[in-house]
């Protein structure tokens, strides 16, 4: 051997051949027609990207899977004409999967490739480019951002491929000699139970929640956790915070943060997720209703999520998600944001019949709380039985004309609200609504008796112009905000005995014994009376599970 190739232009071999004198017998040239190529990712998901695993081309779930996690690019490095990340064709931070070489790409509309200088090789309107051999031992970092989340027409994992082409003369097209390929999945949006540990609470502020919004400092406070108030300015008199947004996260084995789901309902808080919370590290996201009707179950009161569960053997490590919906006929969340959270795999939604209600969101009859034993959690239920038996039982000790919301002009006595007929009707049918949601939990979630409270509520029934409805007849305390083992639960204004209110007497005796500590609040006039209350006026950022998704077993 003479000469060897030493650039990509001269990509070939000599050898000269010789006879037993020494003589010249002739020369002949060997053209390399292979190199070593790889298409790298971090396929065993421990956040470094490593050279050619042999499972990089295929995704499983579970914790002995593979195949590589990308980010939906859903927040915004700008803060001041915030556009998100994913819209804008230059990134300028870097947090996705690192690629080598050529590229391939089948589905433009779902991701992004650039190269390490941030320059942008495959996009929205580039469905491949050639990119060049640079000669020797060249490694070339890309990185890749997610542009959609998984949805009812898109399962979330998206295939890369590189080629390596040979001409193959004038009037004919390049042949491959060369593939390889990798699969990502793209992240779920995860919701966050109440079991999780709150990082911030979000409030509005109004011309008429002063005392209200004084109390949720002072728990705020109490509990050492961030506040962040949404001033008039913003919510424009909209105070239900808990129904304009739902608070998730995105997470890869390399980066992770929270993402804010932007509900349909757009009240006059409808600019406050994009222009308040989306940000560097904090995305977002909304499913817009293009030829739905939008309702009130649209409104994310009506949107939870369980702890952890496991139910008959299968195991549900973040939870899974809670919607209400209708019976039969009736309103209905639309279906683009129920597709949506179907798609995401990981949280199995949970349908429960809500309708019943004027309002129709589910945290108007049950909510979670952290438990030390059992399942960690208990499922609290709003119950009409139970707030019966707490009025006779006063009745029945002489109590019987201790006064219901004492104070103030709906005040009526323990005898008179047993008396009325029609009240009791009302709430039998209530406790029968509530009665077929509970078997639909017990069954979806894995429940006992023993892992339910059931807390004692009573309800009125309404006649609308769609049929009648029912909304809490006093402040509705399964309503109420979860942080921590410290609750901030509605004022329920009962009959007083010795001086303390018996229901609140009665909802400590049921909760503090898991070591829970009971702060009733007051929110009768702002909330109650505009048919919400607590939970529905405030919301809260909460930790990731430590659980990773893609352990999941599916």
């Amino acid at each position: 051997m003479d000469t060897v190739s030493e650039t990509a232009n001269d990509s070939k071999l000599s050898v000269r051949y010789y006879g037993e004198k020494t003589e010249s017998l002739g020369d002949a040239v060997l053209h390399l027609t292979a190199v070593e190529i790889s298409l790298d990712v971090d396929a065993d998901r421990d956040g470094v990207v490593e050279k050619n695993n042999p499972n990089k081309g295929s995704w499983k779930w579970g914790p002995n899977g593979h195949g590589a996690v990308l980010l939906v690019n859903c927040d915004s490095e700008t803060t001041y004409k915030k556009t998100l990340d994913s819209e804008v064709d230059e990134i300028n931070k870097v947090s996705g999967d690192t690629l080598l070489n050529l590229f391939l790409l089948p589905e433009h509309k779902l991701l992004k490739l650039f190269l390490k200088d941030y320059i942008m090789v495959v996009g929205t309107d580039t469905l491949t480019e050639e990119v060049p051999y640079l000669g020797g031992k060249t490694e070339l970092a890309f990185f890749v951002e997610g542009l959609r989340f998984p949805d009812k027409d898109f399962d979330g994992l998206v295939t890369i491929n590189l080629s390596l082409l040979e001409p193959c003369g004038k009037g004919f097209p390049e042949t491959p000699i060369f593939t390889d390929t990798v699969v990502f999945h793209i992240s779920p949006w995860i919701m966050t139970p109440n079991t999780l540990k709150p990082v911030e609470v979000y409030v509005c502020s109004t011309n008429d929640n002063y005392t209200f919004l004084k109390s949720i400092k002072n728990l705020v406070d109490k509990c050492g956790y961030k506040l962040k108030i949404c001033y008039e300015y913003m919510n424009r008199g909209d105070r239900w915070m808990q129904d304009e947004l739902e608070f998730g996260y995105i997470d890869s084995p390399h980066h992770q943060f929270p993402v804010v789901l932007d509900s349909p309902r757009d009240g006059d808080l409808q600019d406050f997720p994009y222009e308040s919370i989306l940000g560097p590290d904090f995305g977002y996201v909304t499913r817009n209703a293009l030829n739905e009707k939008v309702s009130s179950l649209d409104s994310f009161g009506n949107l939870e999520v369980s702890p952890p569960v496991t139910v008959n053997g299968k195991s549900y490590p973040l939870g899974r998600i809670i919607i209400g919906v209708a019976a039969t006929r009736g309103r209905n969340m639309t279906q683009v944001v129920q597709d949506f959270l179907w798609a995401q795999k990981v949280q199995e939604p949970i349908a429960l019949y809500s309708d019943w209600l004027v309002v129709g969101h589910v945290d108007e009859f049950m909510t979670f709380v952290p438990a030390p034993d059992r399942k960690k959690f208990r499922l609290l239920l709003a119950s009409p039985d139970a707030g019966y038996k707490v009025f006779k039982s006063l009745q029945k000790k002489g109590h019987g004309e201790a006064e219901m919301f004492p104070g103030l002009p709906e005040v009526i006595s323990v005898n008179e609200i047993l008396s009325d007929k029609k009240l009791q009707a009302e709430n039998r049918y209530v406790q029968n609504c509530i009665d077929w949601n509970r078997d639909v939990l017990k069954k979806e979630l894995g429940l006992d008796d023993e892992d339910i409270i059931d807390l004692p509520i009573l309800f009125k029934v309404l006649e609308e112009k769609t049929g009648p409805r029912a909304v809490a007849y006093y402040p509705d305390m399964v309503n109420m905000i979860v942080l921590g083992d410290q609750l901030g639960i509605p004022k329920p204004f009962g009959p007083k005995v010795n001086g303390r209110c018996a229901l609140e007497t009665e909802v400590c005796s049921l909760l503090e014994p898991l070591g829970l500590k009971c702060t009733f609040i007051d929110d009768f006039a702002p909330y109650h009376k505009l048919l919400g209350e607590v939970h529905c006026g405030s919301n809260v950022l909460r930790e990731r599970s430590p659980f990773r998704w893609w352990n999941l077993e599916l």
